[in-house]
């Protein structure tokens, strides 16, 4: 009972934290004091922490806010007892805070930041690496983990690019929007070092499938509600952040 409680006050906390990540850091890519999103006045800090309207405009917070909470507190009680392979529930507080992020931008702004992608790349090459006991095999593992991550993915992301040109002749109109953004590429490859390899492949492979099934879905709710868009894109890493942590829970043989 005691842990469960400590389980869902640190998940509180990853929840609020993320929030607040996720209100500055595409802003001003700092840390730096949450504003309004209806009105741009800045947030106290008891405006913001406790108040459930903005005391300039009277708008309630996103529900983005309340979502995030919510999930946050239920992920962190499902890994306290589902722990991740490798590591304690303490440990893994950081990875589920940075990916908690990571999944928040890039499904509200379709982007990767560049700063939160240089602190993957070093992190998870530290989480990569720990987890193989700082062993000179696990380094190798890990490393090369992360550097088939970025190459795959940046075939993949060269290959939507063609692809989008390609579509755009046939149908003569320009399509600016590429299938996958470069942060994509960026986050492949530090959650290719968190996996290390072979498992990067997995978690390609996972992700590549149960994004295609999304998008089919998609496609036909749209086509029903009449409101399709050539070329319209969906949030990648989300699916990759899947397939890594598929690869946690997937009975693995053992690398010596």
């Amino acid at each position: 009972m005691v842990n469960l409680i400590i389980y869902v006050v640190v998940g509180g906390f990853i929840g609020v934290l993320i929030n607040y990540l996720a209100d500055v850091l595409p802003q001003t890519r700092r840390f730096s004091q949450p504003v309004c999103p209806h009105c741009s006045k800045p947030y106290s800090l008891k405006g913001y922490l406790i108040s459930f309207k903005c005391p300039n405009c009277n708008q309630k917070p996103r529900t983005r806010n309340f979502i995030v909470l919510i999930t946050s507190i239920i992920a962190a009680v499902l890994v306290g007892i589902y722990p991740l392979i490798g590591l304690n529930f303490w440990l893994t507080i950081p990875v589920m805070i940075f990916l908690g992020l990571i999944l928040v931008i890039d499904i509200e702004h379709h982007v990767v930041l560049i700063e939160t992608s240089i602190v993957g790349l070093v992190m998870f090459f530290f989480y990569g690496w720990l987890m193989y006991n700082w062993t000179m095999t696990g380094l190798l593992l890990t490393s090369v983990g992360g550097v088939a991550g970025f190459l795959l993915m940046l075939l993949i992301y060269f290959f939507g690019i063609f692809f989008s040109r390609g579509l755009g002749k046939i149908r003569k109109e320009e399509i600016k929007e590429a299938g996958l953004g470069f942060g994509d590429v960026y986050a492949c490859a530090f959650l290719g070092f968190f996996v290390g390899w072979p498992y990067v492949i997995g978690m390609l492979i996972i992700a590549i499938l149960v994004s295609g099934i999304y998008s089919f879905i998609y496609l036909i709710v749209k086509a029903i509600k009449k409101d399709y868009q050539v070329a319209s894109t969906i949030p990648y890493t989300p699916f990759l952040i899947l397939g890594a942590l598929a690869t946690f829970y997937i009975p693995k043989l053992p690398i010596s």
